[in-house]
């Protein structure tokens, strides 16, 4: 159940869309704890528009390469976690978890997980390690591979902005 309902923040936005409020002072208003919910509900709306603020019933089961993608997207383009969540039309919460695992257990962290209540009456098991296959070996390498190309990206174009810096001024002194 979310702590909100869909109404709740419809009217809040709307509120401030109407530019007769700001979202300080919503908060204030409502007597919410905090305005980043009402901030986060505006750029969703924005974004998106109002029927994304409208809860949704149904539970999503996502792939691990749709997962692979946002990880991907939020890591390549540098945003943050609440944009790429509207990007892709998701739960920003969603992105948060797919991210925790990813740094925690990789690739293997992003699989279908069996849903359901476990039998009562299962025989114990010791304790499997999951062992990741050959396909989720090369996207984890893949990721770490696009990873590194672009963090050498960013060093190549700083070291090129400080190569015209440095011949655009000529008073400085060249270090050894």
């Amino acid at each position: 159940m979310t702590k909100y309902s869909s109404e709740f923040k419809v009217k809040l936005v709307n509120e401030y869309f109407d530019g007769q409020i700001s979202i300080l002072g919503l908060s204030k208003k409502y007597g919410l704890p905090s305005e980043s919910p009402i901030y986060r509900w505006v750029h969703e709306a924005e974004a998106n528009g109002l029927n994304y603020l409208i809860t949704k019933k149904s539970r999503k089961e996502y792939s691990q390469d749709f997962k692979l993608s946002v990880i991907e997207y939020y890591k390549l383009h540098e945003i943050s976690r609440l944009d790429t969540a509207i990007y892709f039309k998701i739960s920003p919460s969603q992105v948060n978890s797919w991210i925790y695992k990813y740094n925690h257990y990789g690739v293997i962290g992003l699989r279908r997980r069996p849903r359901g209540r476990r039998p009562l009456m299962a025989k114990k098991k010791k304790q499997v390690r999951l062992d990741s296959t050959k396909e989720e070996k090369y996207k984890q390498e893949i990721l770490n591979l696009k990873a590194k190309l672009h963090d050498t990206e960013m060093d190549r174009d700083i070291l090129k902005a400080l190569k015209t810096l440095r011949e655009n001024n000529p008073g400085s002194k060249k270090q050894n």
